[in-house]
């Protein structure tokens, strides 16, 4: 299950929702789902049923990119995820994540321009 859950907010209408459809796996678009605690809500639920999930971005800027990014590495997730680039974007700001290998890596040594 992937878009079907967007519009769904209840914690008891996840549940109705994952308990009547027993998907193998639902996709979580954090974004989309309404941010980082209805994405919780969601994971739990599914975890108490047994059902597996993967995070993936919509169309994130580099901002929005960086925080799902940071939500997915608190998870400890051993299963490779589908994060976009934050590359779409010809007038993003600059990002400190970078793609080696097909891995996306938060660059701590960046320095920012104070300028900004």
């Amino acid at each position: 299950m992937d878009e079907e859950l967007i519009g769904i907010h209840g914690l008891e209408e996840k549940r109705m929702l994952l308990e009547t459809i027993r998907p193998q796996y639902i996709i979580l678009k954090p974004t989309l789902l309404g941010g980082i605690r209805s994405s919780e809500e969601w994971i739990d639920t599914a975890e108490n049923l047994g059902i597996g999930w993967w995070i993936t971005s919509a169309l994130e800027s580099n901002i929005g990119l960086n925080a799902i990014a940071q939500f997915t590495a608190t998870k400890k997730v051993k299963m490779p995820q589908g994060l976009g680039t934050g590359q779409l974007y010809h007038n993003n700001i600059e990002s400190p994540l970078t793609i080696e290998k097909g891995q996306l890596y938060y660059r701590k040594e960046k320095k920012w321009d104070q300028n900004i």
